[in-house]
C-alpha cells in the first residue's frame, strides 16, 4: 500500500480529499499535515509516495516544501492544488518536477484519473527500482565471485598473487574460515537450498565459496564464533542441518581467528592437511583448530591417526607412515593421561599391523622388544623411525601405476555422466573401502579422487560447448549436475568464466 501526505493548512480540505480518496477506492495510506514544517515532520517519520500539497499556506508555501522534500533527497510523486491558479504558480510547480496542479474546487472526474495515472506511476517506480536492485545484486554477485575465484587462487597457490579486492574481507572484523565437505551429490543438486540454510546458521553474512563438488569453504565473522563453546554449537548445528535436510554425513574443519589474508593462507594450509582424516571417519564430525592442535569432537585422534598409518602401509607410502607416526607422537605428547603401558603397547601393536601388510615380519620382534625396552617417548620413537628407514629401503625400487587407480580412472570417464558418481559408487564397483580407494588415488596420482571428478566433468562439458549448441543447462546435465546453478558456478571456478561466456570466447576465436 502507498503512503499519501496530504498539506494543507484547511483541516476541512484535508478532509474532504480523504473522503475523496476512499470513495473511489484507491488503496493508499492517508498521512496528514497542516503546514510545511509538520509535513517534513511526517516525511522524517515515515516513507512517503505520494505528496500533495497546497500552494498558499503559513509558516512556508507549497513550493517551498517542495524544493525542502527534494532538497533532503525525498522523491514522491508531487501534486499541487490551489484556488489560485495563476500561470507563475504552474511554472514555479512544472520547474520543480511537479506532475499535475490541480485548482479548487476539485471536478470529481478529473480527481479520479489523476489518481488512479498517481497509482499507475507509483506501481512504475517499484517495478524501476526492483530491476534496479535485481541488477545491482547481479552486478555484486559476479564482482564477488571473481574476487572468490582470486582468493582461491590464492590460498591454494604458493606464489603471493593476492587482489587487493580480497583485502576489503577484513574490512569490518576478524574472519574464521570453516570448510565444509561432504560426498553427497545431493550438496551439489540443492546448492541454493545447501547455502541459504548454511548462511543462516553462521548469521552476519558470511563468505560462502563453493570450491568443487565436494568442498564448501565459509568466511564468517569471529562474532559469531567468539568462544569454543559457540564454534562447537555451529558445527553441531550445521551437522544436524546436513542430516535432516539432505540426508547427508559432513567433515568440517574450523579455523581460528584471521586478521589479515597471510594468517588466511596459513591457517587454510593447515586445514586442508586434515581433510585427509575425513577418509577414515564415516559418521558426521569436526575439527576445531586451538593453538594446542586439533580437538576432534568425541574421538580419540590417536586410532585415526593409526587407520592412515595403516592405509599408507598398503599402499607403501613410507613418507606417509612416517609423517603420520609424527603427528601420533606429537598428540600423546601434549595431551596428558597416556601412560607408557599404554603409549608402548598401542605403538607396538600398529607397527605389527604394518609389518603383516608389508610381509616384513622377520623385523617385528626387535623392533617390539626395542619398543618395550625404551625408558622414554624418545626412545620409542626413534626405534620406530628406524624400522620405517628400513622398509622404505627395501621397497624404494618399485614405481609402478597401481592398477586400482587405472580402473577407477576408467569407472570415471564411462559413467561421468550419473549424477549419484561419487568417491563412495566407484569404490563399491571396485570391491574396496572407499578409505583406501580414496587414499591410493592420492599417493599414486597426487590428486584427490573428487577433484578429478570434477575436472574430468568440466573437460567434457568444454567439449560440449565447443562442438554443440546445447544449452547450458543440457550441458549440465549431460556431465553429471542435475543442479545448472551449480554447474554454473563451479565451471566458473575452474575456467575462470562462465559456460556461456567461455562459448562465446571459444567461437570468437575460432572466427
Amino acid at each position: 500500500m502507498y503512503r499519501i501526505l496530504i498539506v494543507d493548512d484547511e483541516r476541512n480540505e484535508r478532509t474532504g480529499i480523504e473522503k475523496l480518496i476512499r470513495r473511489y477506492q484507491f488503496h493508499l495510506e492517508v498521512v496528514q499535515a497542516s503546514n510545511g514544517r509538520e509535513a517534513l515532520e511526517k516525511f522524517e517519520q515515515n516513507g512517503i509516495d505520494i505528496l500533495l500539497t497546497d500552494i498558499k499556506m503559513p509558516l512556508m508555501s507549497g513550493i517551498e516544501l517542495i524544493k525542502e522534500v527534494h532538497k533532503r533527497g525525498w522523491d514522491p510523486i508531487c501534486i499541487i492544488y490551489s484556488a489560485y491558479g495563476e500561470f507563475e504558480y504552474a511554472q514555479n510547480a512544472i520547474a520543480l518536477g511537479v506532475m499535475q496542479y490541480l485548482l479548487k474546487p476539485i471536478k470529481m472526474q478529473e480527481f479520479q484519473n489523476l489518481f488512479e495515472h498517481v497509482v499507475s506511476l507509483c506501481e512504475e517506480k517499484d517495478h524501476q527500482q526492483a530491476e534496479s536492485e535485481a541488477l545491482k545484486i547481479k552486478l555484486r554477485n559476479v564482482e564477488n565471485d571473481k574476487m572468490y575465484r582470486q582468493l582461491l587462487k590464492y590460498l591454494e597457490s604458493e606464489a603471493d598473487e593476492r587482489s587487493e579486492d580480497t583485502e576489503e574481507l577484513f574490512a569490518r572484523e576478524a574472519l574464521v574460515p570453516v570448510i565444509l565437505s561432504s560426498y553427497s551429490y545431493l550438496f551439489s543438486r540443492y546448492w541454493e537450498n545447501y547455502e541459504e540454510d548454511t548462511n543462516k546458521i553462521f548469521d552476519n553474512n558470511p563468505v560462502i565459496i563453493n570450491k568443487d563438488d565436494t568442498q564448501t569453504l565459509v568466511l564468517a565473522g569471529c562474532g559469531r564464533l567468539a568462544s569454543q563453546r559457540k564454534r562447537e554449537e555451529v558445527c553441531e548445528r550445521l551437522i544436524q542441518m546436513s542430516r535432516d535436510n539432505f540426508q547427508s554425513e559432513i567433515f568440517i574443519v574450523m579455523g581460528t581467528k584471521c586478521s589479515s589474508m597471510e594468517e588466511l593462507k596459513a591457517q587454510y594450509e593447515i586445514m586442508r592437511e586434515q581433510l585427509d582424516y575425513q577418509f577414515f571417519i564415516t559418521e558426521s564430525t569436526y575439527f576445531l583448530i586451538e593453538e594446542s592442535g586439533f580437538v576432534k569432537k568425541e574421538s580419540d585422534m590417536l586410532s585415526i591417526y593409526f587407520k592412515k598409518i595403516l592405509t599408507c602401509a598398503k599402499l607403501k607410502d613410507f613418507q606417509g607412515i612416517k609423517s603420520e607416526f609424527e603427528k601420533a607422537f606429537e598428540y600423546v605428547e601434549k595431551n596428558v593421561g597416556f601412560s607408557s603401558i599404554y603409549i608402548k603397547y598401542n605403538f607396538s601393536e600398529v607397527i605389527k599391523q604394518c609389518c603383516e601388510i608389508l610381509h616384513s615380519g622377520e623385523r617385528l620382534m626387535e623392533v617390539v622388544e626395542d619398543i618395550y625396552g625404551s625408558r622414554s617417548i624418545a626412545q620409542v620413537k626413534q626405534a620406530v623411525s628406524h624400522l620405517i628407514d628400513v622398509l622404505a629401503e627395501d621397497e624404494r625400487s618399485q614405481n609402478e601405476e597401481n592398477r586400482v587407480v587405472i580402473m577407477a580412472k576408467a569407472y570415471i570417464h564411462e559413467h561421468y555422466q550419473d549424477c549419484t558418481l561419487s568417491v563412495s559408487s566407484i569404490a563399491d564397483e571396485l570391491g574396496i573401502s572407499s578409505a583406501y580407494l580414496s587414499t591410493q588415488f592420492k599417493a599414486e596420482t597426487g590428486q584427490q579422487l573428487v577433484k578429478y571428478i570434477s575436472w574430468y566433468r568440466i573437460e567434457r562439458a568444454r567439449d560440449l560447448l565447443t562442438t554443440t549448441n546445447v544449452k547450458v543447462g543440457e550441458v549440465a546435465k549431460k556431465v553429471g549436475y542435475l543442479n545448472t546453478s551449480y554447474f554454473i558456478s563451479l565451471f566458473r571456478n575452474n575456467m575462470g568464466c562462465s559456460p556461456a561466456k567461455y562459448r562465446e570466447r571459444v567461437f570468437k576465436d575460432e572466427g
